[in-house]
């Protein structure tokens, strides 16, 4: 018993699953999604691992071994009488002792036996297994039953032959009683393992459908948390911005997904592949951001014919939230969301927030905005459409202090003229940045149209630039006609354009580039 104890111990050390899979040979496997069990520490009872290889199998049978070697040891460890030839790294030798078919009253004697040996009714072993499988894990247990019938069809041609069919029936009515009982008592004695059927019995936990269901959301939940977080990639894309001439390039998409999952989706998919660095979303309560006279204005949309139906039918739900942090996870880029008032701000912080922005639209509701600014522990974007430099001087005093502080230059013109566009003001950004606010990264909220305002703020020192983007014309959606298509490659070639000036600009710091020579070898002795 110490040998095997020590063995035990080894092999367990490595593994911190709480849940167990003991694997039976009955039809009813064949409905379990074996595919999905990589959280599982798997049991193989006889040569069970011919559908799925466990961490350990267990056998004494003579028939049984001859099918194991046939199949090439596919299980990391057996526990197997000594005279089996398995492979000595996974050998671990244990005999088999004959303990009767009908003898229910040693049941709980052999599980609490201090030596351990394998009995004929080997679901009563792998139990034992078990039982010394959560003490070495200290941790409570789910131990799930998959293809255990009881029923003649688990036996394969070779076993079928060794036993008359009325003698099968009897052997698995008997065991199937032995299991039963242990289902009905046996958390009284061992609270930390739960022992649960999946099947169709009468004392079955869970039918097949169900426990597939569970293994399905597993993995999703399991995906999830494997994918960097939104907070971890924008982190990431903030430090590169920080270390080198990089401009984040935002897609912003307003409302042009017009709530539909998989036009958004597809958006998401065209933005990134076009180069952008992040996405950005909007987000208002629509009954507490209006007024009821303006909600009921006249306005022609899908969703009705007033501007209330359209501004609800084009909000995003937690669904949809949800989706696009997945997807966005999936693809490796952050995403953020302007947030209009106090509702949708709360509504935010369920999601993983590393970045909020206050846009142009509600500079004028400013004990908001310093409500939001005194609440929020993260980055803000905040751009400065119809404002003077009395709101800059607000913000600046308000918003910077352990954050960074992306300000935007913005002019509320959809679209914005040449004239109208302000670049240097985003060079008076940087320049206050350089100055007294090392907090602060200037940038250029866009609504003109084209590439070019978009240029020359990168020269003039923006490391955030947005920019509206579609799926097609739909004129009935606000700020339309200033979005790029991302259908038609044109916010593609807008992004190439963004990181042709980035290259062109590269950084403040002046240095003989690796591209110069002069172009006259000057004789010194001459001068």
């Amino acid at each position: 018993m110490e040998n095997y104890l020590h063995q035990i111990k080894s092999i367990l050390s490595g593994s911190n699953k709480n849940k167990i899979a003991i694997i039976g040979k009955g039809t009813s496997l064949s409905d379990i999604n074996l595919d999905h069990l990589q959280d599982y520490y798997i049991i193989n009872i006889n040569d069970s691992e011919k559908s799925i290889p466990g961490d350990v199998a267990l056998f004494y049978r003579t028939d049984v071994f001859d099918q194991v070697r046939k199949n090439g040891f596919k299980a990391n460890y057996y526990l197997a009488p000594s005279f089996f030839k398995v492979p000595d790294e996974k050998h671990i030798e244990v005999e088999h002792e004959a303990l009767g078919q009908d003898s229910f009253e040693y049941t709980y004697e052999y599980l609490q036996d201090q030596d351990f040996y394998l009995v004929d009714f080997l679901i009563l072993s792998v139990i034992k297994w078990v039982i010394e499988y959560q003490k070495a894990l200290n941790s409570k247990l789910e131990v799930y039953f998959l293809g255990f019938d009881f029923h003649a069809d688990a036996l394969d041609a070779s076993q079928s032959k060794m036993y008359d069919l009325e003698f099968i029936n009897v052997l698995f009515k008997t065991q199937e009683s032995f299991f039963t009982s242990l289902l009905d008592n046996f958390f009284q004695t061992y609270p930390e393992i739960s022992l649960i059927h999946v099947g169709d019995k009468d004392y079955s936990s869970l039918p097949a459908s169900t426990f597939n269901e569970q293994l399905a959301e597993n993995l999703r939940k399991q995906s999830q948390e494997e994918l960097p977080t939104n907070t971890e990639l924008y982190n990431k894309l903030l430090e590169e911005v920080k270390q080198t001439s990089k401009v984040i390039v935002v897609a912003e998409f307003t409302n042009n997904h017009i709530a539909d999952p998989k036009r958004l989706l597809k958006m998401i998919d065209l933005a990134c592949e076009s180069g952008a660095d992040m996405i950005k979303l909007q987000k208002r309560d629509v009954d507490a951001f209006y007024t009821q006279e303006e909600l009921s204005k006249p306005y022609t949309s899908p969703f009705g014919k007033t501007l209330g139906d359209y501004r609800r039918g084009v909000e995003l739900s937690v669904e949809m939230f949800n989706m696009v942090d997945l997807e966005c996870r999936k693809r490796g880029i952050p995403w953020f969301a302007s947030v209009l008032d106090w509702n949708s701000y709360e509504f935010m912080l369920q999601f993983d927030t590393a970045v909020i922005k206050l846009p142009s639209t509600i500079s004028n509701h400013r004990n908001y905005l310093l409500k939001v600014g005194n609440d929020f522990k993260g980055d803000l974007v905040i751009s400065t459409g119809f404002t003077d430099a009395s709101y800059e001087n607000f913000v600046l005093e308000n918003f910077t202090e352990n954050r960074n502080l992306f300000l935007l230059q913005c002019t509320s013109s959809y679209p914005t003229p040449p004239e109208a566009c302000q670049i240097s003001v985003v060079r008076h950004y940087d320049e206050i940045a350089a100055n007294k606010y090392p907090s602060v990264i200037s940038g250029y909220s866009s609504h003109d149209v084209g590439s070019l305002g978009c240029m020359l703020a990168v020269g003039a020192g923006a490391k955030m630039l947005e920019k509206h983007v579609k799926l097609g014309d739909l004129d009935w959606i606000h700020f339309d006609g200033v979005a790029i298509d991302l259908y038609n490659g044109k916010f593609k070639d807008f992004v190439q354009d963004v990181r042709r000036a980035e290259q062109m600009c590269g950084t403040k710091e002046k240095k003989i580039h690796m591209q110069e020579h002069h172009k006259y070898q000057v004789n010194e002795k001459a001068n």
